[in-house]
């Protein structure tokens, strides 16, 4: 009985010290260009790709939270007759959820839109929780449950 006592102690001690580790990059699908265009000329501005979302080494990783997080933006512009739809996302490492500082669960969590008529585009944020190592890398069960989100949002939108 006390070795599996002592085998339990030894294993919740060794697994926090090694911490969950994450994805810490961020990115976007891939924009054309008389998007990009579309987009200066309404004064919008696209989330900035940092990283390398493939890599589980560095500063591509973190540690320091006890979820990994896979946020994602959802725009949709519509420009001289044209609908636009693109995703950008970020990713890492958070302890509580951004929006009210609970704490998370192995869920995606729909934090609103935002709408700005005046340059006819709005942004759907979406953030995925989950704590598995690199579980908010793009493959997995994790690319299932955003994938299933996005097309929620895409049948509510039409």
């Amino acid at each position: 009985m006390s070795f599996i006592l002592t085998f339990a102690i030894l294993m919740t001690a060794t697994s926090s010290v090694d911490g969950l580790k994450c994805h810490q990059c961020g990115g976007a699908e891939k924009i054309p260009k008389f998007a990009k265009t579309a987009l200066s000329k309404l004064n919008i501005t696209v989330d900035s790709l940092f990283g390398d979302c493939k890599k589980t080494s560095g500063s591509d990783m973190c540690t320091n939270g006890t979820f990994c997080i896979k946020r994602a933006k959802v725009y949709q512009i519509g420009y001289s007759g044209v609908n636009l739809k693109w995703t950008s996302y970020t990713k890492g490492c958070a302890t509580l959820r951004e929006d009210n500082l609970g704490v998370p669960s192995n869920q995606c969590y729909e934090l609103g839109d935002v709408s700005n008529s005046t340059n006819g585009y709005t942004a759907k944020r979406v953030d995925c929780y989950c704590n598995k190592d690199f579980c908010n890398s793009s493959q997995g069960p994790f690319s299932t449950i955003m994938m299933t989100i996005l097309l929620v949002l895409v049948k509510i939108s039409m």
